[in-house]
Protein backbone atom coordinates (compact mmCIF):
# COMPACT_ATOMS: atom_id res chain seq x y z
CA UNK A 1 0.00 0.00 0.00
CA UNK A 2 1.43 3.61 -1.22
CA UNK A 3 1.54 5.46 1.96
CA UNK A 4 4.20 8.25 3.19
CA UNK A 5 5.93 5.40 5.47
CA UNK A 6 8.90 5.79 7.52
CA UNK A 7 11.75 5.08 4.96
CA UNK A 8 10.37 8.21 3.19
CA UNK A 9 10.20 10.05 6.94
CA UNK A 10 13.70 9.06 6.69
CA UNK A 11 14.35 10.26 3.64
CA UNK A 12 12.66 13.70 4.89
CA UNK A 13 14.75 14.47 7.58
CA UNK A 14 17.66 13.95 5.64
CA UNK A 15 16.86 16.17 3.02
CA UNK A 16 15.39 19.35 5.42
CA UNK A 17 18.76 18.84 7.66
CA UNK A 18 19.38 22.64 6.78
CA UNK A 19 15.74 23.23 8.31
CA UNK A 20 15.82 22.24 11.86
CA UNK A 21 13.05 19.57 12.62
CA UNK A 22 13.14 20.20 16.28
CA UNK A 23 9.92 18.26 17.49
CA UNK A 24 7.95 15.47 16.42
CA UNK A 25 3.92 15.34 17.17
CA UNK A 26 3.36 11.69 17.30
CA UNK A 27 0.00 10.14 17.47
CA UNK A 28 -0.63 7.30 19.84
CA UNK A 29 -2.92 4.58 21.08
CA UNK A 30 -2.25 4.91 25.25
CA UNK A 31 -5.58 4.12 25.98
CA UNK A 32 -4.61 1.36 28.44
CA UNK A 33 -6.61 -0.62 30.39
CA UNK A 34 -7.35 0.68 33.77
CA UNK A 35 -4.92 -2.01 36.09
CA UNK A 36 -2.00 -1.04 33.29
CA UNK A 37 -1.11 -4.39 32.89
CA UNK A 38 -0.78 -4.29 29.61
CA UNK A 39 1.34 -2.21 28.11
CA UNK A 40 1.63 -3.77 24.55
CA UNK A 41 0.11 -0.37 22.40
CA UNK A 42 3.31 1.28 24.44
CA UNK A 43 5.61 -0.87 23.50
CA UNK A 44 4.76 -0.55 19.94
CA UNK A 45 5.61 2.71 19.91
CA UNK A 46 8.75 2.21 21.48
CA UNK A 47 10.83 1.42 18.47
CA UNK A 48 9.77 4.80 16.63
CA UNK A 49 10.36 6.93 19.55
CA UNK A 50 13.82 6.17 20.25
CA UNK A 51 14.81 6.70 16.43
CA UNK A 52 12.89 9.93 16.41
CA UNK A 53 15.68 10.78 19.97
CA UNK A 54 18.82 9.32 17.79
CA UNK A 55 17.89 11.83 15.11
CA UNK A 56 18.20 14.46 17.37
CA UNK A 57 14.05 15.32 17.22
CA UNK A 58 11.74 15.83 20.19
CA UNK A 59 8.96 14.20 20.79
CA UNK A 60 5.37 15.35 21.87
CA UNK A 61 2.87 12.54 22.20
CA UNK A 62 -0.73 12.90 21.94
CA UNK A 63 -3.68 10.14 22.78
CA UNK A 64 -6.90 10.16 23.91
CA UNK A 65 -7.88 7.63 27.15
CA UNK A 66 -10.80 6.39 27.71
CA UNK A 67 -14.35 7.87 26.80
CA UNK A 68 -14.44 11.75 29.37
CA UNK A 69 -18.06 13.04 29.02
CA UNK A 70 -18.56 16.75 29.26
CA UNK A 71 -19.80 16.46 32.67
CA UNK A 72 -16.81 14.94 33.72
CA UNK A 73 -14.08 16.32 31.67
CA UNK A 74 -12.33 17.46 34.99
CA UNK A 75 -12.21 13.90 36.26
CA UNK A 76 -8.70 13.15 37.02
CA UNK A 77 -10.00 9.28 36.39
CA UNK A 78 -9.27 10.53 32.37
CA UNK A 79 -6.19 12.23 32.68
CA UNK A 80 -3.28 10.52 30.92
CA UNK A 81 -1.48 11.35 33.83
CA UNK A 82 -2.49 8.37 35.16
CA UNK A 83 -0.19 6.32 32.93
CA UNK A 84 2.67 8.89 32.41
CA UNK A 85 5.05 6.65 34.57
CA UNK A 86 3.99 3.57 32.90
CA UNK A 87 5.37 5.10 29.77
CA UNK A 88 8.71 6.22 30.93
CA UNK A 89 9.17 2.58 32.50
CA UNK A 90 8.83 1.25 28.86
CA UNK A 91 10.35 3.52 27.15
CA UNK A 92 13.37 4.13 29.51
CA UNK A 93 13.40 7.17 29.02
CA UNK A 94 11.65 10.39 31.46
CA UNK A 95 8.70 11.62 29.98
CA UNK A 96 7.11 14.95 31.35
CA UNK A 97 3.35 15.30 31.58
CA UNK A 98 2.16 18.80 30.31
CA UNK A 99 -0.97 19.15 32.58
CA UNK A 100 -2.70 22.51 30.90
CA UNK A 101 -4.43 22.60 28.14
CA UNK A 102 -2.91 23.44 25.02
CA UNK A 103 -4.61 26.34 24.37
CA UNK A 104 -3.16 28.02 27.88
CA UNK A 105 0.39 26.93 27.42
CA UNK A 106 3.17 28.42 24.26
CA UNK A 107 4.10 25.38 22.42
CA UNK A 108 7.23 27.08 22.12
CA UNK A 109 8.41 26.98 26.22
CA UNK A 110 8.10 23.00 26.04
CA UNK A 111 11.94 21.74 26.24
CA UNK A 112 11.49 18.40 27.15
CA UNK A 113 13.18 15.31 25.11
CA UNK A 114 9.67 13.73 25.19
CA UNK A 115 6.49 15.35 26.51
CA UNK A 116 2.87 13.87 27.19
CA UNK A 117 0.16 16.02 26.35
CA UNK A 118 -3.45 15.69 28.12
CA UNK A 119 -6.36 13.55 26.76
CA UNK A 120 -6.93 14.51 23.09
CA UNK A 121 -11.15 14.05 24.09
CA UNK A 122 -11.21 16.58 26.33
CA UNK A 123 -11.17 18.69 23.42
CA UNK A 124 -14.69 18.60 21.99
CA UNK A 125 -13.23 19.46 18.17
CA UNK A 126 -11.21 16.01 18.62
CA UNK A 127 -13.92 13.79 17.57
CA UNK A 128 -15.17 16.48 15.00
CA UNK A 129 -12.47 16.40 13.14
CA UNK A 130 -11.82 20.19 13.88
CA UNK A 131 -9.28 22.28 11.87
CA UNK A 132 -8.73 24.66 15.21
CA UNK A 133 -7.81 22.20 17.17
CA UNK A 134 -5.85 21.01 14.20
CA UNK A 135 -4.04 23.76 13.62
CA UNK A 136 -3.29 24.28 17.33
CA UNK A 137 -1.70 20.95 17.80
CA UNK A 138 0.21 21.38 14.86
CA UNK A 139 1.72 23.98 16.90
CA UNK A 140 3.57 21.56 18.71
CA UNK A 141 5.91 19.64 16.15
CA UNK A 142 7.47 20.47 13.22
CA UNK A 143 6.19 16.92 11.64
CA UNK A 144 3.89 14.54 12.19
CA UNK A 145 3.95 10.97 12.49
CA UNK A 146 0.89 8.75 12.99
CA UNK A 147 1.64 5.82 15.61
CA UNK A 148 -1.98 4.93 15.69
CA UNK A 149 -3.02 2.28 13.48
CA UNK A 150 -5.97 1.31 16.48
CA UNK A 151 -7.74 4.91 16.02
CA UNK A 152 -7.32 5.18 12.37
CA UNK A 153 -11.01 4.05 11.38
CA UNK A 154 -12.03 7.25 12.78
CA UNK A 155 -11.85 11.05 11.49
CA UNK A 156 -10.44 12.60 14.25
CA UNK A 157 -8.40 16.66 14.35
CA UNK A 158 -5.22 14.13 15.47
CA UNK A 159 -5.56 11.31 12.54
CA UNK A 160 -7.15 13.32 9.78
CA UNK A 161 -7.29 17.08 9.99
CA UNK A 162 -3.85 17.49 11.78
CA UNK A 163 -1.89 16.58 8.22
CA UNK A 164 -3.21 19.28 6.47
CA UNK A 165 -0.94 21.33 8.71
CA UNK A 166 1.98 19.47 9.47
CA UNK A 167 4.43 17.10 7.23
CA UNK A 168 2.78 13.34 7.95
CA UNK A 169 4.36 10.03 8.01
CA UNK A 170 3.40 6.80 9.17
CA UNK A 171 5.60 5.34 11.85
CA UNK A 172 7.05 1.64 12.28
CA UNK A 173 4.25 -0.12 13.90
CA UNK A 174 1.62 1.72 11.86
CA UNK A 175 3.67 0.96 8.53
CA UNK A 176 4.22 -3.01 10.03
CA UNK A 177 0.65 -3.56 10.71
CA UNK A 178 -1.06 -2.37 7.57
CA UNK A 179 2.30 -4.47 5.52
CA UNK A 180 1.03 -7.79 7.72
CA UNK A 181 -2.69 -7.33 7.25
CA UNK A 182 -2.12 -6.58 3.64
CA UNK A 183 -0.46 -9.89 3.30
CA UNK A 184 -2.77 -12.02 4.98
CA UNK A 185 -5.88 -10.28 3.38
CA UNK A 186 -4.29 -10.18 -0.46
CA UNK A 187 -4.28 -14.25 -0.59
CA UNK A 188 -6.40 -15.24 1.86
CA UNK A 189 -6.37 -19.51 2.24
CA UNK A 190 -9.79 -21.42 2.21
CA UNK A 191 -11.60 -22.54 3.86
CA UNK A 192 -11.59 -18.99 5.69
CA UNK A 193 -13.32 -18.95 8.89
CA UNK A 194 -14.34 -15.33 10.73
CA UNK A 195 -15.22 -16.02 14.68
CA UNK A 196 -16.66 -12.38 15.53
CA UNK A 197 -17.82 -11.75 18.97
CA UNK A 198 -18.35 -8.91 21.79
CA UNK A 199 -21.58 -7.85 22.79
CA UNK A 200 -23.23 -5.90 19.85
CA UNK A 201 -24.12 -6.26 16.83
CA UNK A 202 -24.43 -1.85 15.91
CA UNK A 203 -21.18 -1.52 15.97
CA UNK A 204 -19.99 -4.24 13.41
CA UNK A 205 -23.03 -4.03 10.91
CA UNK A 206 -20.78 -3.40 8.22
CA UNK A 207 -17.89 -5.87 8.89
CA UNK A 208 -20.29 -8.33 9.39
CA UNK A 209 -22.06 -7.83 5.74
CA UNK A 210 -19.14 -7.50 4.14
CA UNK A 211 -17.32 -10.35 5.77
CA UNK A 212 -20.67 -12.73 5.49
CA UNK A 213 -19.78 -12.28 1.81
CA UNK A 214 -15.85 -13.83 1.90
CA UNK A 215 -15.67 -16.25 4.63
CA UNK A 216 -16.42 -19.75 4.33
CA UNK A 217 -18.02 -19.71 7.99
CA UNK A 218 -18.90 -16.62 9.90
CA UNK A 219 -19.25 -17.93 13.90
CA UNK A 220 -21.13 -15.35 15.75
CA UNK A 221 -20.33 -15.04 19.71
CA UNK A 222 -20.92 -13.25 22.34
CA UNK A 223 -23.95 -11.60 23.21
CA UNK A 224 -24.49 -10.56 19.77
CA UNK A 225 -25.23 -14.01 19.27
CA UNK A 226 -28.03 -13.62 21.30
CA UNK A 227 -29.19 -10.76 18.94
CA UNK A 228 -29.04 -12.89 16.16
CA UNK A 229 -30.71 -16.01 18.22
CA UNK A 230 -33.66 -13.33 19.19
CA UNK A 231 -34.16 -12.54 15.33
CA UNK A 232 -34.52 -16.08 14.70
CA UNK A 233 -37.57 -16.67 17.05
CA UNK A 234 -35.44 -17.65 20.33
CA UNK A 235 -36.35 -16.56 23.77
CA UNK A 236 -32.87 -15.59 25.49
CA UNK A 237 -34.47 -14.70 28.71
CA UNK A 238 -32.29 -12.51 30.59
CA UNK A 239 -29.67 -12.79 28.33
CA UNK A 240 -29.00 -8.73 27.03
CA UNK A 241 -29.33 -8.53 23.42
CA UNK A 242 -30.41 -5.44 21.00
CA UNK A 243 -33.55 -5.29 20.03
CA UNK A 244 -33.40 -2.39 17.59
CA UNK A 245 -30.26 -4.69 15.22
CA UNK A 246 -33.03 -7.23 15.15
CA UNK A 247 -33.94 -7.06 11.43
CA UNK A 248 -30.00 -6.58 10.82
CA UNK A 249 -29.51 -9.81 12.14
CA UNK A 250 -32.54 -11.25 9.72
CA UNK A 251 -30.77 -9.29 6.50
CA UNK A 252 -27.37 -10.51 7.35
CA UNK A 253 -28.63 -13.97 8.23
CA UNK A 254 -30.81 -14.26 4.73
CA UNK A 255 -27.98 -12.04 2.33
CA UNK A 256 -25.00 -14.23 3.68
CA UNK A 257 -22.88 -16.24 1.65
CA UNK A 258 -20.97 -17.76 4.25
CA UNK A 259 -22.51 -20.60 6.57
CA UNK A 260 -23.51 -18.58 9.69
CA UNK A 261 -22.12 -20.60 12.76
CA UNK A 262 -24.33 -19.14 16.03
CA UNK A 263 -24.18 -21.29 19.51
CA UNK A 264 -26.56 -24.02 20.14
CA UNK A 265 -25.81 -24.62 24.03
CA UNK A 266 -25.34 -22.13 26.69
CA UNK A 267 -23.60 -21.75 30.12
CA UNK A 268 -26.31 -19.92 31.82
CA UNK A 269 -26.50 -18.37 35.25
CA UNK A 270 -28.82 -15.87 37.34
CA UNK A 271 -25.66 -14.37 38.25
CA UNK A 272 -22.40 -13.82 36.75
CA UNK A 273 -20.53 -14.28 39.51
CA UNK A 274 -22.23 -18.00 40.32
CA UNK A 275 -20.77 -21.35 38.02
CA UNK A 276 -22.82 -21.82 35.21
CA UNK A 277 -24.89 -24.84 33.91
CA UNK A 278 -24.92 -26.03 30.82
CA UNK A 279 -28.25 -25.85 28.97
CA UNK A 280 -29.85 -26.14 25.09
CA UNK A 281 -30.60 -22.67 23.40
CA UNK A 282 -33.99 -23.36 23.79
CA UNK A 283 -34.06 -24.23 27.20
CA UNK A 284 -32.54 -21.52 29.00
CA UNK A 285 -34.56 -21.42 32.61
CA UNK A 286 -36.39 -18.43 32.98
CA UNK A 287 -34.32 -15.52 35.17
CA UNK A 288 -31.04 -16.79 33.62
CA UNK A 289 -28.45 -15.68 31.58
CA UNK A 290 -25.90 -16.87 28.89
CA UNK A 291 -22.54 -15.79 29.72
CA UNK A 292 -20.50 -18.25 27.90
CA UNK A 293 -21.21 -20.67 24.55
CA UNK A 294 -22.12 -24.33 25.97
CA UNK A 295 -19.41 -27.32 24.98
CA UNK A 296 -21.54 -28.85 22.04
CA UNK A 297 -21.14 -25.15 20.69
CA UNK A 298 -17.21 -25.28 21.12
CA UNK A 299 -16.96 -28.97 19.71
CA UNK A 300 -18.71 -27.55 16.72
CA UNK A 301 -16.60 -24.23 16.62
CA UNK A 302 -13.17 -26.70 16.92
CA UNK A 303 -14.44 -28.95 13.80
CA UNK A 304 -14.79 -26.20 11.66
CA UNK A 305 -11.31 -24.24 12.89
CA UNK A 306 -9.78 -28.22 12.18
CA UNK A 307 -11.01 -27.77 8.49
CA UNK A 308 -10.11 -24.41 8.28
CA UNK A 309 -6.74 -22.70 6.29
CA UNK A 310 -7.35 -19.27 7.64
CA UNK A 311 -9.77 -17.86 11.39
CA UNK A 312 -9.51 -14.39 11.50
CA UNK A 313 -10.92 -13.61 15.09
CA UNK A 314 -12.18 -10.65 17.03
CA UNK A 315 -14.48 -10.22 20.00
CA UNK A 316 -15.03 -12.16 23.39
CA UNK A 317 -16.62 -15.65 22.96
CA UNK A 318 -18.04 -15.10 26.38
CA UNK A 319 -17.64 -13.34 29.46
CA UNK A 320 -13.84 -14.76 29.93
CA UNK A 321 -12.83 -12.37 32.77
CA UNK A 322 -14.61 -14.53 35.14
CA UNK A 323 -12.87 -17.15 35.34
CA UNK A 324 -16.05 -19.41 35.60
CA UNK A 325 -17.16 -18.33 32.02
CA UNK A 326 -14.04 -18.82 30.06
CA UNK A 327 -13.93 -22.33 29.40
CA UNK A 328 -14.67 -22.19 25.89
CA UNK A 329 -12.50 -19.42 25.04
CA UNK A 330 -8.96 -21.64 26.49
CA UNK A 331 -10.24 -24.51 24.55
CA UNK A 332 -10.66 -22.58 21.31
CA UNK A 333 -7.41 -20.70 21.82
CA UNK A 334 -5.12 -23.81 22.44
CA UNK A 335 -6.37 -25.36 19.51
CA UNK A 336 -5.95 -22.28 17.22
CA UNK A 337 -2.08 -21.70 18.47
CA UNK A 338 -1.57 -25.39 18.22
CA UNK A 339 -2.60 -25.76 15.03
CA UNK A 340 -1.07 -22.58 13.93
CA UNK A 341 2.40 -23.61 15.44
CA UNK A 342 2.01 -27.01 13.14
CA UNK A 343 1.48 -24.59 10.27
CA UNK A 344 -1.60 -25.45 9.31
CA UNK A 345 -3.51 -22.46 9.34
CA UNK A 346 -2.99 -18.82 9.35
CA UNK A 347 -4.42 -17.06 12.35
CA UNK A 348 -5.11 -13.71 12.17
CA UNK A 349 -6.18 -12.01 15.62
CA UNK A 350 -7.35 -8.61 16.60
CA UNK A 351 -8.84 -6.26 19.49
CA UNK A 352 -7.48 -5.48 22.75
CA UNK A 353 -10.29 -7.76 24.25
CA UNK A 354 -9.41 -10.45 21.90
CA UNK A 355 -5.71 -10.61 22.83
CA UNK A 356 -6.40 -10.13 26.45
CA UNK A 357 -8.71 -13.21 26.10
CA UNK A 358 -5.93 -15.40 24.84
CA UNK A 359 -3.07 -14.31 27.52
CA UNK A 360 0.04 -15.72 26.51
CA UNK A 361 -1.26 -17.68 23.31
CA UNK A 362 -0.97 -14.56 21.65
CA UNK A 363 2.84 -15.73 20.53
CA UNK A 364 1.75 -18.77 19.00
CA UNK A 365 -0.46 -17.17 16.37
CA UNK A 366 0.37 -15.79 12.70
CA UNK A 367 -0.40 -12.24 13.57
CA UNK A 368 -1.84 -10.21 16.43
CA UNK A 369 -2.79 -6.59 15.85
CA UNK A 370 -4.17 -4.25 19.27
CA UNK A 371 -6.69 -2.87 17.02
CA UNK A 372 -10.29 -3.46 17.13
CA UNK A 373 -12.40 -1.57 14.69
CA UNK A 374 -9.68 -0.64 12.63
CA UNK A 375 -8.30 -4.20 11.95
CA UNK A 376 -11.96 -5.11 11.43
CA UNK A 377 -12.89 -2.11 8.84
CA UNK A 378 -8.92 -2.60 7.09
CA UNK A 379 -10.16 -6.43 6.43
CA UNK A 380 -13.38 -6.06 5.52
CA UNK A 381 -12.01 -4.01 2.96
CA UNK A 382 -13.27 -0.27 4.14
CA UNK A 383 -10.92 2.99 3.46
CA UNK A 384 -9.51 3.88 6.92
CA UNK A 385 -9.31 7.92 7.32
CA UNK A 386 -5.94 7.31 8.67
CA UNK A 387 -4.17 5.50 6.00
CA UNK A 388 -6.41 7.96 3.29
CA UNK A 389 -4.47 10.91 5.29
CA UNK A 390 -1.05 9.48 4.62
CA UNK A 391 -1.72 8.48 0.82
CA UNK A 392 -2.92 12.44 -0.32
Amino acid sequence: MNIRNFEIFRKYVSENKGNKLRRCLVRCDLNLPSDIEDLSRVYLIKDTILELLDLGIKVSLISHYKRPSREKISNSEFSLKNIVLAISKVLEKKVEFVESSIFDIDPKTINSDIVLLENLRFYEGETKNNDELAKRLAQFGDVYINEAFSVSHRKHASIDAITRYLPSFAGLSFQKEIERLSQVISNIEKPFTAIIGGSKVSSKIGVLKRISQTADYLIITGAMANTFLVAKGTDMKNSIFEIEQLDTAKEITKTSKAEIVLPIDFLASQDIKNSGTNFDYEKIPNGFSCFDIGERSTENIIKIIDRSKTVLWNGAIGAFEFSNFNKATGIITKEIAKRTKNNNLISVIGGGETIASIGEYKKDMTFVSTAGGAFLEFVAGYELPGIAALQN
